[in-house]
């Protein structure tokens, strides 16, 4: 039979009720709480680590995503310069068209008026060869029949012409009048002249008489602004100028 003593126990006993008090009171608890702080404190590294995972996930996707804004933005300037510098070669290109246009038009122009300008020249120096030699010509043929004859066609030119009220007196009894020829006129023959005149206008006439040789044959007379040319040399003059007008 097993000997236990009572006591022995009971001491043993409280002994153990002692041990564990003093092991709760001052080991388990004070170890629980720092088995609980470590794991409060692990918990949050572990949020702390969670939330900085996901702060880093989230810049990851703002960074991708800006990168792709900022591919997308490159993209878009690319092709915008793309377009600006296809706009502009094309207006530099229409530029440098319009202007070859231009040049070419104003060269075409200005070849154009030189042309004319040289034509215009060059019959103008015919009129006046043609002109000269004509004069020379008739210089050398020129009779005393050949002038009464143009004198006869002046005088006929007198007689149709229509001066009657073109030519004003101004309240004076005579209007003067200027005969101009190639050679000195008879008496008679300015006699006609003069009363032809005086036909014509219906009043007495002041007439002068000059001698030009450049009228070549024929005659002009001056009736103050008026000038009645029956001379060769206005004929020549006339026909010069035709010749010349046909440039335009």
């Amino acid at each position: 039979m097993l000997d236990i003593n009572l006591s022995t126990l009971l001491l043993q006993v409280a002994n153990f009720l002692i041990m564990a008090y003093i092991l709760t009171r001052f080991l388990f608890k004070p170890l629980k709480e720092m088995l609980d702080k470590r794991a409060q404190q692990a918990t949050k590294a572990m949020d702390e680590a969670e939330e900085a995972t996901r702060e880093a996930e989230r810049l990851r996707l703002e960074y991708e995503k800006k990168h792709d804004n900022i591919d997308a933005e490159f993209a878009a300037l690319k092709n915008e310069a793309r377009i600006v510098i296809d706009q502009t070669r094309q207006q530099m290109l229409q530029e440098a068209y319009d202007e070859i246009e231009a040049m070419r038009a104003r060269a075409q122009e200005e070849v154009e008026q030189q042309r004319s300008e040289a034509l215009r020249l060059h019959r103008i120096k015919i009129g006046e060869l043609v002109t000269t030699l004509i004069q020379r010509m008739m210089k050398d043929i020129l009779t005393p029949q050949v002038h009464q004859a143009y004198l006869d066609a002046f005088l006929d030119q007198l007689r149709s012409v229509q001066l009657n009220g073109r030519i004003s007196s101004n309240g004076e009894e005579t209007i003067s009048a200027e005969l101009i020829t190639a050679t000195p006129l008879a008496p008679e023959s300015e006699t006609r002249v003069a009363a032809i005149l005086e036909t014509a206008i219906s009043h007495p006439v002041d007439m002068t008489c000059r001698v030009d040789p450049d009228v070549i044959t024929g005659a002009m007379v001056r009736l103050g602004d008026m000038l009645i040319d029956g001379s060769l040399q206005g004929q020549l003059q006339q026909l010069r100028s035709r010749y010349e007008a046909e440039i335009e």
